[in-house]
């Protein structure tokens, strides 16, 4: 016996003092004082203890370095609640530690930005984690921004901390994505526009978006000029599917999806080997993430009433449009990007002319890596301000929030 107490209870005692369960991890400030390089990120979180004094237990904080608030430039114009909420977007709501990502998977990570003003997506606007090949892990966030994890799985009270190469950016609204990440989106931004439905898509919350890119505007120009309003309103709502978030991963084959045209109409998935296809068009660009849920970028225009189309998987080229071509718009990248015209603009406005060409068969998967430029031709109005961004404008740290 030892100080009087039996061996066996002696070993329990020791077993519990010693544990991993009985270490008591550092305070977040003490975490961040270890790593030389976040001065910046430890001004911040000292100056928004509303933010980081009362977190819960079990969260991640990606905390980036001074390097990454290097990288942004004019930072410190942005206003409080703009650097507020770019702070809660950096904190995730599970503890995720990086081993425990298998290579090649992704995350959904709910975070704790739920402000109104910036996000419309139940539990928290969202952050996407991938495993890269390398075994690296990649944070991916709004504007196709992108942090790749330098230090992982730092323990503090209430979670694990991840050092990230990058400032997170908040997604914002589907015109502010399409204008300054993914222009070639613009087309179908204008064309909910020239119907009114703009306003009615960005009050929707949780919303997944099949966003068919400038080509597929262009090779069917002159078919969609002959639509009266109702029925191309009719097709655009039949891209949206409100109250339900839809990641790339989550697909499975022959699955389905209720859009917005109806009670009764339905989106439908096939999967076949790396390919991905809603109906007939192929996701070229998946996980675009926006202030009220994200989008997918497809290859075609989807047809409410041809909702039985499915892909001839056996082809080696793009799938034809549902939709018949009219006369020389067959041609594609000939002809202005239809619908670029009804994009909000003012009277000082330039107009450039953008090109690009066809994104490769097999981008089905996607990984939010950046904006695709395929086929963006024709007249795109260029605005000194984004109209109709309402959500989560901009990006936000601040010298003077870090008193210096």
């Amino acid at each position: 016996m030892v100080l009087g107490l039996p061996t066996a209870l002696l070993a329990v005692v020791s077993t519990l003092l010693f544990s991993p369960l009985a270490v008591h991890a550092a305070d977040l400030e003490s975490v961040l004082a270890g790593q030389a390089n976040l001065t910046t990120f430890r001004g911040l979180v000292k100056n928004h203890t509303d933010i980081f004094a009362s977190l819960p237990k079990g969260v991640t904080v990606a905390a980036p370095n001074d390097n990454a608030f290097k990288k942004l430039g004019n930072w410190e114009t942005y206003n409080e609640s703009t650097i507020a909420a770019t702070l809660k977007y950096h904190i995730l709501k599970q503890t995720i530690d990086m081993p425990s990502i298998a290579k090649g998977d992704s995350i959904w990570a709910s975070t704790t930005l739920t402000d109104e003003a910036f996000s419309s997506v139940t539990d928290g606007q969202r952050l996407i984690l991938t495993k890269q090949p390398g075994g690296e892990v990649v944070f991916t966030s709004g504007f196709a921004t992108r942090g790749t994890v330098l230090v992982e799985d730092l323990a503090f009270d209430n979670g694990l901390v991840q050092v990230i190469d990058s400032v997170m950016r908040v997604p914002e609204t589907l015109e502010s994505t399409a204008r300054s990440a993914y222009t070639d989106l613009t087309a179908f931004v204008g064309a909910l526009y020239a119907t009114d439905l703009m306003s009615e898509i960005a009050k929707l919350k949780d919303v997944t978006i099949f966003a068919p890119r400038n080509a597929a505007f262009q090779q069917l120009a002159g078919t969609l000029a002959a639509m009266d309003t109702e029925k191309l309103k009719r097709v655009l709502r039949y891209h949206i599917v409100p109250g339900q978030l839809s990641h790339v991963w989550e697909f499975k084959n022959a699955s389905s999806l209720a859009s917005a045209d109806g009670d009764d109409s339905k989106l439908t998935i096939t999967r076949h080997t790396n390919f991905i296809y809603i109906n007939s068009a192929e996701i070229i660009q998946a996980d675009i993430l926006i202030a009220n849920g994200l989008v997918h970028m497809i290859d075609n225009i989807l047809d409410p009433e041809q909702a039985d189309a499915r892909p001839d998987v056996s082809l080696t080229t793009a799938q034809a449009p549902v939709f018949t071509p009219v006369g020389e718009t067959a041609t594609g990248t000939d002809v202005p990007t239809p619908f670029a015209t009804a994009l909000p603009c003012t009277a000082s406005c330039p107009v450039v002319q953008a090109t690009g060409t066809a994104a490769p068969k097999g981008a089905g998967g996607g990984d939010g890596q950046g904006a695709s430029s395929s086929n963006a031709g024709g007249a795109l109005p260029r605005c000194t301000g984004l109209a109709g961004a309402g959500l989560g404008i901009g990006l936000a740290v601040g010298a003077v929030m870090v008193g210096l």
